[in-house]
């Protein structure tokens, strides 16, 4: 997770704008704003995982982030 004490990460910002939460999408949340998105991503919910000590992601295509 991004520290407020390390200087030297940079936290990259994604285009668009967060999803409406009164109305959230079908599909993942980010799925608008993401270059690897697929249908599956538009369409399904994608779980939480563990992927490493202490990190967890949400999504179908981790490894193109």
């Amino acid at each position: 997770p991004p520290r407020l004490d390390d200087r030297q990460a940079r936290l990259v910002s994604i285009e668009g704008a967060p999803p409406d939460l009164v109305a959230p999408p079908i599909g993942c949340p980010f799925a608008p704003r993401c270059g690897s998105v697929t249908d599956q991503c538009r369409h399904e919910l994608p779980e939480l995982v563990a992927i490493a000590e202490g990190r967890s992601v949400a999504c179908w295509h981790p490894n193109s982030l």
